[in-house]
């Protein structure tokens, strides 16, 4: 179920690249802002078809096995309304359910010079790792500053998942995920 939902995702995805940004249509959703960088990165902003249920966020697909047996991992963010009306991020990691965050993961990101510095994932225990408020806004601070994030993970087989995602431009996702957001009265 979760392939197959990864790869629908994969493919509207590069549809959608592929379509004209505004009141484009995307499994039931009328997309209204788009943009993209480093090749896999999406800020998007979107709304029900009647224009309700308005949401914006940042996603990055990573297809890294393709037919017949297609693997995917995606990590995205968005930010959430609190009881107390602010907003805070929250950060999702989802990989395939034979691979878990449960077992000798490692998390860290890369700075320009090579410098790596680990992320704490212990509190994640399945294929579905969320980072939400401080420690969410802590994660993304990090991210602005470094040049790549990198994911090891083993397989139920035991064979190592190494995972780089490209973070040059995180400084300007996350201003340009604010703005959206603001123009459209988000959290």
């Amino acid at each position: 179920m979760i392939r197959f939902a990864l790869i629908s995702a994969m493919f509207a995805l590069v549809f959608a690249q592929a379509q004209t940004v505004q009141a484009e249509k995307l499994a039931g959703r009328l997309i209204t802002f788009k943009k993209s960088f480093d090749g896999w990165w999406d800020v998007a902003c979107d709304t029900a078809p009647d224009g309700t249920d308005a949401r914006c966020y940042v996603q990055y697909v990573d297809p890294y096995s393709f037919a017949p047996n297609f693997r995917a991992a995606m990590v995205d963010f968005l930010y959430r309304k609190t009881e107390d009306g602010s907003a805070e991020p929250v950060i999702t990691f989802d990989v395939e359910p034979d691979l878990s965050f449960a077992a000798d993961v490692k998390m860290s990101t890369v700075a320009a010079d090579g410098a790596e510095k680990l992320i704490p994932v212990g509190e994640c225990k399945s294929a579905k790792c969320v980072f939400a408020g401080t420690s969410a806004h802590v994660m993304l601070v990090r991210w602005s500053g470094a040049k790549l994030l990198r994911l090891r993970i083993r397989e139920s087989s035991g064979a190592e998942v190494v995972r780089e995602w490209p973070l040059g431009n995180m400084r300007e996702i996350v201003q340009i995920i604010g703005a959206q957001r603001k123009a459209r009265g988000l959290p």
